[in-house]
């Protein structure tokens, strides 16, 4: 079950659809945590001036990946359960 869930089009359409909205409400949310009263600038002073801006995406990209990965593999499995 596990290689076909793997092999599945739907499953990696949903892993792409769930992790770029891991990304999206992530990064929102942890800007409004840091950034509260601050504006854009300092947000931009401290990622992209400081050349931490790679850091700062590839940890995105791998986390969306990574959370994108197990949820969609949960909703395959249970949706092939269920069908069952």
């Amino acid at each position: 079950m596990f290689t076909s869930i793997l092999s599945s089009k739907k499953y990696w359409f949903s892993v792409c659809f769930i992790g770029f909205g891991f990304i999206i409400i992530f990064s929102v949310i942890e800007y409004f945590m840091q950034y509260s009263s601050s504006t854009w600038s300092t947000f931009i002073e401290e990622r992209i001036n400081h050349q931490q801006w790679i850091r700062y995406m590839i940890s995105r990209i791998v986390g969306g990946l990574i959370y994108g990965m197990i949820m969609g593999y949960y909703f395959e499995l249970r949706k092939r359960k269920s069908n069952r």
